[in-house]
């Protein structure tokens, strides 16, 4: 198995690596600390599986997994993320990715997912099975985003402007502020300081 790892946090690093060694032993790991020297490799080498950081330098949230497919279509993507999996799982999964496991995981988790990912199949934890299975909860408010709408709502919530969010998605101020009237009435908030409210709720929840 070859696998590229995207991931700037050399600790994370070092524990991908030993933890994939120790599963598969015979793998080949490619590593970068950048989404395009990401990109650069899945076009040069042989890659069978990415273990995606979300919050990567260079890298454009929901927009890296289309990204990916364009380069290499058939690859399979793991998200591997501090960021909270009741918030971010499906939406990722929605966009095209195979898998999320948070980087909270347990040692035992992150190698279920990779074995599960690896047999073609959609890997997300049993925390979010059972938080899908509640209908009423706001997490599943979160997961009726589009994938336009949730990477508005990440940037949202990490400071950005809306001109700033236009230039980083590359669209206009106003499909932003469409965006941002649909992320609110959605989750019910009135302004970004009650949406990073919420979010941040979720997260702690």
């Amino acid at each position: 198995m070859k696998i590229l790892l995207i991931e700037d946090h050399p600790l994370i690093v070092l524990g991908v690596k030993m933890m994939i060694a120790d599963l598969q032993p015979t793998a080949i790991i490619h590593h970068t600390g950048t989404f395009p020297e990401g990109l650069e490799i899945l076009e040069t080498k042989e890659i069978n599986l990415v273990i995606l950081d979300i919050d990567i330098p260079g890298g454009k949230n929901l927009q890296m997994i289309e990204t990916i497919r364009e380069k290499k279509q058939g690859v399979i993507i793991l998200i591997h993320s501090g960021y909270d999996e009741l918030v971010y799982a499906v939406p990722y999964l929605q966009a095209g990715a195979n898998g999320f496991i948070s980087k909270k995981a347990s040692q035992d988790e992150f190698k279920k997912a990779v074995k599960t990912v690896v047999a073609k199949k959609k890997y997300v934890s049993y925390l979010v099975q059972q938080s899908l299975l509640n209908n009423n909860g706001e997490d599943n408010l979160v997961a009726s985003l589009s994938p336009g709408e949730l990477q508005v709502m990440q940037l949202i919530v990490e400071g950005k402007w809306t001109k700033e969010i236009a230039s980083i998605m590359n669209v206009k101020q106003n499909t932003v502020s469409t965006y941002k009237r649909r992320i609110f009435d959605k989750l019910g908030v009135r302004d970004p300081i009650e949406l990073s409210k919420k979010v941040a709720l979720m997260r702690n929840s």
